[in-house]
């Protein structure tokens, strides 16, 4: 298990622009309400010293479709927030890696998002979609909280080896070959690029833990 502490930036990531505008401002995603990441509603707490300029500023937003003050009190709101077509998101792509976002605070120009993941691998595939998408990903923190399950012993992450084992029992490896990266993806409910990215790390560490002798 990984845990990271991200920080992410896009004009069209979600809430963007009101970060941008209201540096007095603090903003997080309220996260104990049950939001589905792969829907456009989401529940928002701001601290701000002008509540009528947040109303303006979210009313300005391009990232915005309609929001609504949930909570008031001093100090802080509670606004549910429902996304414009316009805005780019970054957490279905975590959730669909088996990620959980934890945090998920304004930061900059951008988001502080603190993540829980299965491992190493997980997060190389979301900077990959980051970098694919244009939005400017940096890993300020990065901790391993190792498990029974974390590694095998030979050196592979869970994920790794899940995809190798999988490659060669459907018969990736076979000659003829039997399946294809395509199919593979598909029995793996992962990407081709997820899947391609796995196969060549996992075969990477084989080679180097076994293959390479260290030179003295």
């Amino acid at each position: 298990m990984v845990t990271a502490r991200i920080y992410v930036e896009h004009p069209d990531l979600a809430l963007s622009y009101t970060i941008r505008s209201l540096s007095d401002a603090a903003i997080a995603v309220v996260s104990d309400v049950g939001t589905d990441p792969h829907h456009s509603v989401y529940f928002f707490r701001i601290e701000a010293p002008d509540f009528d300029a947040v109303a303006s500023t979210l009313r300005a937003d391009h990232t915005v479709g309609e929001f609504a003050t949930v909570v008031e009190m001093a100090g802080h709101r509670t606004y549910r927030i429902e996304y414009s077509d316009a805005a780019k998101l970054i957490t279905p792509e975590i959730t669909d890696r088996g990620g959980l976002t934890l945090e998920s605070t304004s930061y900059l120009n951008g988001w502080l998002l603190q993540l829980q993941l299965e491992d190493h691998d997980a997060l190389y595939e979301i900077a990959t979609y980051a970098e694919q998408e244009g939005i400017k990903l940096e890993v300020l923190e990065l901790t391993q909280q190792p498990t029974l399950d974390d590694h095998s012993e030979f050196g592979l992450t869970a994920s790794q080896t899940e995809a190798l084992v999988a490659a060669y029992k459907h018969g990736l490896y076979d000659e003829p070959r039997q399946t294809s990266i395509e199919e593979l993806s598909e029995t793996l409910d992962l990407s081709r690029t997820a899947v391609s990215g796995r196969l060549r790390r996992g075969a990477a560490t084989l080679v180097e833990e076994y293959l390479v002798e260290d030179e003295e």
